[in-house]
């Protein structure tokens, strides 16, 4: 076993390690296999016509033979024929005996007349011609035969007509070895032809290769592939460009999260950190109570503003994936059942039934950090409308709260934004609910603005398309 398994490794160790792992690039295989299919075409297209070719060089070689016999044959019927007939030899020429019913020759061509019979006329069927090799006694290799009967002064007598079809051979064997040089001139042609051109355009694929190998090197969120012309190259370059694009906003995304979720969990995780460690290390200045009050508080903000940064990237643009037609009066009379700061009235204003497609539980989430936002800041009373008109759903909640400055009603929406210091105040905002409302009406092709009230407080607006009416066939 082990002499066999020695000399198999003998057997492909002299291989170059280079040849063992080559395999052909896609200019040389491309090349190839433009070469070898314009080959297999060539030669089969090359056959068809050289045997067209050679079939119409012997049908003039055989008329002309049946011809010159059926003319012989019209002289023996008429009368005796001179010795030998009168006809040219030159080649070309179909050679003719006149034969008796013992077969010896009694008339002919110049060149035939005092021969032997040119063949055996054994087999050979009346007005027929066909096609011998090794004719016996005429030099030719290769002829076309025709005899026919007929009636003479001495009797039945048979006209033998013989042509040469060694020149039609000559012929179309120089034919083939034209076509073959021919043939082999275009397939290099072809050859050198494919090659250059699947070059270019392997080129072009090699620049585009290096183009994002560059971008993703360099780390480039901003990097882009040239784009020209309108071919599948050209295409390819688009598809590119949004797969750059997209993973960009991908990056971009994850960045933002780290640096949301960085900036925001850094205070609550110090503020329970500071009461853990004043529990554990100076026990006797909080009593038990305060103690797990500020536990459980930390740890309900910290779960709430994790829950908003999980939202916030699960969000960052992208559409709901459950869209389904929702009623928007429903969820303004669900988002009344909640409890409100003693002295602060939640009421609906109006609540048309208006219908829009989304995802129910963002729709919910809207409207409830938009209610969170709103009691936070009442003095006395929260309205909220909701009405359809032009085309879309209008949701407004307005608190008669202290207002919100014009220059900051757009800033609000950014994330972990607060006007008034609310972080420290209990039940305060962590600055994510209103990004969070933007980023789902966004995500639902809606806009929200925030305006002041007549009340001198303020009012949040959203606007929602409505959802297609149903049609029905009549």
């Amino acid at each position: 076993m082990s002499t066999n398994a020695s000399a198999a490794v003998v057997d492909t160790a002299w291989l170059p390690e280079s040849l063992l792992g080559w395999r052909p690039g896609l200019r040389l295989r491309y090349a190839a296999m433009a070469t070898v299919f314009a080959a297999v075409t060539f030669t089969a297209g090359g056959a068809v016509a050289l045997r067209l070719y050679h079939d119409n060089l012997v049908s003039t070689v055989e008329t002309s033979v049946h011809s010159a016999a059926r003319a012989i044959a019209a002289a023996v019927h008429r009368g005796p024929l001179p010795d030998p007939i009168p006809m040219p030899v030159a080649s070309g020429v179909p050679r003719v005996q006149v034969l008796d019913a013992a077969g010896r020759v009694i008339s002919g061509d110049p060149a035939s007349a005092d021969a032997p019979p040119m063949t055996r006329l054994a087999g050979i069927s009346l007005n027929t011609v066909r096609t011998v090799s090794e004719p016996t006694n005429l030099p030719e290799h290769h002829a076309a035969v025709t005899a026919l009967l007929t009636t003479g002064s001495s009797g039945p007598l048979t006209v033998e007509a013989v042509g040469s079809l060694d020149a039609a051979d000559a012929k179309t064997s120089t034919a083939i070895q034209l076509s073959a040089l021919a043939g082999g001139i275009c397939l290099a042609v072809i050859g050198l032809v494919a090659w250059v051109t699947t070059g270019r355009t392997l080129r072009r694929v090699e620049r585009l290769r290096s183009q994002v190998s560059t971008i993703t090197a360099t780390e480039d969120p901003a990097g882009r592939v040239p784009q020209s012309g309108r071919d599948e190259l050209a295409r390819l370059g688009v598809t590119l460009n949004q797969m750059l694009a997209t993973l960009a906003r991908s990056a971009e995304r994850h960045k933002r999260f780290a640096a949301d979720a960085a900036h925001e969990l850094r205070t609550p995780i110090a503020g329970l950190s500071a009461a853990i460690d004043l529990a554990c290390f100076h026990p006797k200045t909080i009593d038990q109570a305060t103690w797990t009050a500020e536990l459980a508080e930390g740890h309900r903000r910290l779960g709430h503003l994790v829950d908003d940064l999980l939202e916030l990237a699960s969000l960052d643009g992208d559409a709901p994936k459950l869209r389904q037609p929702t009623n928007l009066a429903h969820i303004v009379t669900d988002g009344t059942r909640r409890p409100a700061p003693p002295g602060v009235d939640l009421q609906v204003g109006t609540a048309q039934p208006v219908v829009v497609l989304g995802d129910p539980r963002q729709l919910a989430r809207i409207l409830t950090n938009l209610v969170d936002n709103a009691l936070r800041h009442a003095q006395r009373t929260v309205t909220l409308h909701v009405i359809g008109t032009n085309g879309y759903a209008v949701l407004s909640v307005t608190d008669d709260g202290p207002g919100i400055p014009v220059a900051d009603r757009q800033r609000i929406f950014d994330r972990f934004v607060r006007l008034d210091g609310h972080r420290a105040r209990p039940g305060g905002g962590s600055g994510l609910g209103l990004a969070l409302v933007h980023d789902m009406v966004a995500a639902h092709a809606g806009t929200v603005t925030a305006t002041g009230s007549a009340s001198g407080g303020a009012t949040f607006i959203v606007r929602l398309p409505l959802a297609p009416t149903p049609t029905t066939d009549t």
